[in-house]
C-alpha cells in the first residue's frame, strides 16, 4: 500500500511541476474523458439438459488523457466492474480470481463483497510519456505490445493477453519503464523493463524495422527472473494475404549449461476477399505443453496466460472467418484444435451496431472432448452484451 501511494503521489508532482510552465503560457489544458458503460449476462451449462447458470456483469471504463504540453501526455485507466449471480454465490473464492493483481503495484481494490454480489475497481493504465524528436521514454502502467500474429504471441513478453477473455478489449497492462527510439520512419529499437507481484523482473530490448517489404524483428532480453530469452517476428504480404509468425526461446537461467532451450512459436496467414470475408489461420507450437492428456475446461478456462504458457498442449490450430452481414451486422466464426488432448473450440459471435454508440452483442464459447464431461471434457457459455460508449 505504502509503494502504491508513494508511486501515484510522485506522478501527480511531476505533473504539477512540468504543467505549471505550460499554464503561464496558456490556460487551455488538452484533455479527454472517454470510456463505455457494459452489460453483460451469460449462461452456462455441461450439458443442454442439466443446470443451467446464470450470471452478471456490469463493466464501467474510464480512460483520461491529458496532453500536459508538447512533451509531455499523462494517462490513466480504470476498470469498474460488479458481478452477480449464481457463481458469485456458489463460489465464494471468486472474487479473489476476479481481483487479482499481476503488477508491481496492486492497484486493484474490492469495494465489496457480499454473498451473491461484489465489486471490484483496478487501475490497469498509469502512466507518464515523454517524447522529443526521435525519442520516448514512458514510465507507470502500459501497455507493451510486441505481438506481430493475432491469437497467440511469443513475443508479447510484457503483458500476454487472452483470447477468451473477448470483454477486455484493451488488453492488460504492465508496471513498466520503456524507451523507444526511432531512428526512421520504418524502425524501432524498444527497451523496456518491468516488475510484478512476485517482483520478478523482465527487461528486455527490440528492434523493429522493414526490408524486403517485410516487418522484420528481433529480441533479447531476461523473462520473470527465469530465464533467458531469444526470438523475432515477421509480418510480409503473400499472394495478396498477410503472412504473420513469431518465435521466441526460453532458457533457464539456473544450471545453464545443463539446461535445455524451449521453443514457443506462431504462424498466421490471413485474407480478405472482395466481398470483405476475412480468413484467418494461425497455429502455435508450445514447447512447454504437454504432448498427451485429458482436457480440463476449469484449468483451461482460467489460466494465467504468459509467453509460456499460451496453451496447455503442444500443438494448437485455429480457423476463423469474420463478414459484414450487413453494414451494421458484423458476424465471426472461430474454432481451435488440439490433437494433443483432441479438444475442440467453437465460438461464434455477432455484433450489430444500433447507433454510433450503441452496440448489442452475441457470442458462444463451447469446449468438447474425449474427456468426459463430469470430468471437465466439456462445457458451453452463452453470452449477450449491451455496451454503451461515450
Amino acid at each position: 500500500m505504502k509503494i502504491r501511494l508513494k508511486y501515484i503521489l510522485f506522478l501527480i508532482i511531476a505533473f504539477v511541476i512540468i504543467e505549471k510552465p505550460a499554464a503561464q503560457k496558456s490556460q487551455q489544458r488538452k484533455w479527454t474523458l472517454t470510456g463505455y458503460l457494459k452489460y453483460l449476462q451469460s449462461v452456462s451449462f455441461q450439458k443442454i439438459n442439466d443446470n443451467w447458470m446464470t450470471d452478471n456483469l456490469l463493466h464501467n471504463r474510464l480512460n483520461f488523457n491529458w496532453d500536459v504540453n508538447g512533451n509531455f501526455t499523462f494517462n490513466t485507466q480504470v476498470r469498474n466492474r460488479i458481478y452477480f449471480g449464481e457463481t458469485v454465490t456458489n463460489f465464494p473464492h471468486y472474487v479473489n480470481y476476479i481481483d487479482r493483481e499481476t503488477g508491481f503495484l496492486d492497484m486493484s481494490w474490492t469495494i465489496l463483497d457480499a454473498n451473491s454480489i461484489f465489486m471490484v475497481t483496478n487501475i490497469d493504465r498509469l502512466y507518464l510519456d515523454y517524447n522529443i524528436n526521435k525519442f520516448e521514454i514512458t514510465v507507470g502502467r502500459q501497455r507493451i505490445n510486441w505481438g506481430e500474429t493475432f491469437v497467440w504471441n511469443p513475443n508479447d513478453l510484457f503483458n500476454t493477453y487472452n483470447f477468451f477473455d473477448f470483454d477486455y478489449e484493451e488488453k492488460p497492462g504492465s508496471d513498466a519503464v520503456r524507451f523507444q527510439f526511432y531512428p526512421s520512419y520504418t524502425s524501432r529499437l524498444d527497451i523496456a523493463a518491468k516488475l510484478d507481484y512476485n517482483n520478478e523482473l523482465t527487461i528486455a530490448g527490440l528492434y523493429h524495422f522493414n526490408k524486403w517489404k517485410t516487418d522484420l524483428q528481433f529480441l533479447g532480453g531476461y523473462y520473470a527472473g527465469t530465464d533467458f530469452v531469444l526470438g523475432g517476428g515477421f509480418s510480409a504480404s503473400v499472394l495478396k494475404g498477410g503472412l504473420h509468425g513469431e518465435i521466441t526461446c526460453f532458457h533457464p537461467q539456473e544450471n545453464f549449461s545443463d539446461s535445455t532451450t524451449t521453443v514457443v512459436a506462431s504462424l498466421g496467414y490471413d485474407y480478405t476477399f472482395k466481398n470483405s470475408l476475412m480468413v484467418l489461420a494461425e497455429g502455435l507450437y508450445n514447447g512447454y505443453g504437454y504432448t498427451s492428456g485429458s482436457f480440463n475446461l476449469a484449468e483451461f478456462y482460467f489460466m494465467n496466460v504468459t509467453p509460456q504458457n499460451l496453451s496447455l498442449t503442444r500443438w494448437s490450430f485455429l480457423a476463423q472467418l469474420s463478414y459484414p452481414i450487413t453494414p451494421l451486422l458484423q458476424g465471426t466464426f472461430a474454432t481451435i484444435y488440439s490433437p494433443n488432448d483432441n479438444s475442440w473450440f467453437i465460438g461464434p459471435s455477432a455484433e450489430y451496431s444500433l447507433t454510433e454508440s450503441l452496440y448489442l452483442s452475441f457470442f458462444m464459447q463451447y469446449f468438447t472432448s474425449d474427456t468426459p464431461i463430469d470430468q471437465g471434457g466439456q462445457g458451453c457459455f452463452l453470452y449477450w452484451r449491451f455496451k454503451w460508449s461515450f
